[in-house]
């Protein structure tokens, strides 16, 4: 029914769809009760229906350009270590880590695969290859928390004033856990050393110690690493933009700088071991992201799936590599060994 006449008109969008008879949900909103209006909120199925394909595609590029950010910084961080492996070998595995994140979620992750077999294609730096995986998604994760609070506190943005809070926390609790580690002084003052010297678990984590302080060694290559993981995230951010264009999210809706906001806090959300590769529980982080500074929940959603399954696509090529002669029975003792979490280190030694 057309409104009244002395009420405000209709959104020209919902006009148009007026016009051609079309229906619309309408849903009244209540954030500003001073001002009742109703908004215009495409369902599902509209929405996939009317995407444009082309910006897909250009998401899809971007995704595979951030990938292979992604995959030179953790080639960079093996090198570090000193592991033999090549950029092939890092990328080969950073397929294989996707393919069984996303392509065949289980109880043993892609992460765990990935670290499994790096460690078993380096019998001499096992210990040191199974841990630059875990530095490599630690130093991804603490860049993203970097980009989200800077964004935040930059842009000023009064529709994340709820985010500000624990984006700022996060960074603050993993700025202050790797100066704790990293800094000799506080070290011995929390009695690491001593523990280091316990008889039992002293050799143990004498050997975890030392792969991981190597990095700190190499100051210059992990900024290095530090800028690759902001162009990882870059692209990644610039994708999902791009997404949201195929489906009509307007810029004065979503903006790029919002964007900046709403995909690291749903990457941080979607790493935890809710659901499995986070189907679910990210559609519900960017359905409350959008509607947190007025967006369209629906289209949130919408993105939300639509870079999961370009991201299910990149993961299917890691499903190539198992068609190797022998990749099965390998990717088996992989999971076997990251499942264990006891990889050899020098002198046959466990961890």
């Amino acid at each position: 029914r057309a409104p009244h006449a002395s009420s405000a008109p209709w959104p020209p969008e919902v006009a148009e769809k007026l016009a051609r008879g079309e229906r619309v949900a309408l849903e009244r909103q209540t954030r500003d009760r001073t001002k009742p209006r109703l908004s215009w909120q495409p369902g599902l199925p509209r929405v996939f229906r009317e995407v444009e394909l082309g910006w897909v595609a250009a998401a899809l590029a971007c995704f595979l350009a951030a990938f292979a950010c992604g995959t030179t910084r953790w080639w960079r961080l093996l090198r570090v270590a000193g592991c033999a492996s090549g950029f092939w070998d890092s990328l080969r595995l950073n397929f294989l880590g996707l393919f069984f994140n996303l392509v065949m979620p289980g109880l043993t992750g892609g992460d765990v695969v990935k670290m499994g077999a790096v460690a078993l294609e380096n019998p001499g730096k096992r210990l040191e290859a199974a841990l630059s995986a875990l530095v490599d998604r630690v130093l991804g994760l603490l860049v993203l928390v970097v980009l989200a609070a800077a964004v935040i506190l930059a842009s000023g943005d009064a529709g994340f004033d709820a985010l500000r809070k624990p984006v700022l926390l996060l960074l603050a609790a993993m700025l202050a856990g790797a100066l704790v580690y990293f800094a000799a002084p506080l070290r011995r003052a929390l009695g690491w050393e001593k523990l280091c010297a316990h008889p039992k678990l002293g050799p143990k984590l004498r050997l975890l110690d030392g792969a991981l302080l190597v990095y700190a060694r190499h100051p210059l290559e992990l900024a290095g690493c530090a800028v690759l993981s902001l162009a990882n995230h870059c692209g990644v951010i610039c994708g999902v933009a791009l997404l949201g264009h195929a489906y009509g999210v307007r810029s004065d809706e979503v903006s790029l700088a919002q964007y900046f906001v709403i995909v690291p806090v749903a990457s941080m959300v979607t790493a935890l071991p809710i659901a499995p590769a986070g189907w679910g529980l990210g559609e519900a982080v960017y359905q409350y992201l959008f509607e947190l500074i007025g967006a369209s929940g629906a289209l949130g959603v919408a993105v939300s799936v639509t870079f999961r399954l370009t991201q299910m696509l990149i993961g299917c090529a890691g499903g190539l590599f198992l068609l190797a002669p022998g990749a099965r029975s390998r990717m088996r003792a992989a999971r076997a060994a990251g499942v264990e979490g006891a990889v050899a280190a020098k002198g046959g030694a466990r961890v």
